[in-house]
């Protein structure tokens, strides 16, 4: 926790800081307290599942910085899509900013009983419910978002990509979904991804092979796992810019 916090103080911003109280007294704390003492023993036995999201103090400010490397504090009001919203912690930080955020997760049919309970409990005390449609993302299929027109969609810890299963996505499907998240926002609106680690299948690269890497690289920026896509006038998406 001390961790997530120190991380916003590196972001100078008194805006930033000020950001969880803002939401927090926005939320029904009651509500999330009862979820967090219910969860409480499934997060003993199992501490990487959906029930360690019950634990408000910690994952508020861990969003609230990742609100701050895309500077959501201090931009004009924005149009954001967040793809596998979860509980919704970045919602409500985007929300608390100005901006009118909406999120889209896989169906209730699709997730766990622990992802149903706490993502359920989260998005209602968050006040967040009513922004997030049910839509399962899978290859090669355009997704079906009633909105357009977007100024950022974003992704965080992928794992609609089939992530550690066998036929986890290569370059084809990636190049696919990026162009259809690109046909959902307005010029010069961004993509940000931010995918899950496989070093078992990708040695060094850890998060993509070769082939999508220079895909990455060709459409817009990369960071370790973290991808940035700028929509710009139509090209082929084979094509690599060349260096300025």
């Amino acid at each position: 926790m001390a961790r997530n916090w120190a991380r916003l103080v590196r972001f100078g911003s008194l805006a930033l800081l000020r950001l969880p109280s803002r939401i927090r007294r926005n939320a029904d704390l009651a509500r999330i307290s009862r979820l967090r003492d219910e969860m409480a023993s499934v997060v003993e036995r199992d501490p990487a599942c959906a029930a360690k999201y019950a634990d408000y103090s910690l994952w508020i400010p861990f969003n609230v910085a990742r609100l701050g490397v895309l500077s959501l504090q201090t931009s004009p009001p924005l149009r954001i899509l967040d793809i596998g919203c979860g509980p919704g912690y970045f919602l409500a930080g985007a929300l608390a900013c100005g901006h009118q955020c909406y999120g889209i997760d896989a169906p209730a049919t699709v997730l766990s009983d622990v992802e149903q309970r706490v993502y359920s409990e989260m998005l209602e005390a968050l006040h967040c419910r009513e922004r997030v449609s049910p839509l399962l993302i899978e290859r090669f299929v355009p997704m079906a978002l009633p909105l357009r027109d977007l100024d950022l969609i974003t992704a965080y810890w992928i794992c609609f990509n089939r992530h550690k299963q066998a036929d986890e996505w290569g370059v084809a499907e990636w190049k696919f979904f990026a162009e259809d998240a690109l046909s959902h926002v307005s010029e010069r609106g961004v993509l940000h991804l931010e995918l899950n680690s496989n070093p078992e299948r990708y040695g060094a690269l850890e998060w993509y092979d070769q082939e999508t890497l220079e895909f990455f690289r060709s459409a817009g920026s990369v960071q370790g796992g973290v991808v940035r896509i700028t929509k710009r006038k139509p090209q082929p998406w084979g094509h690599t810019r060349k260096p300025a």
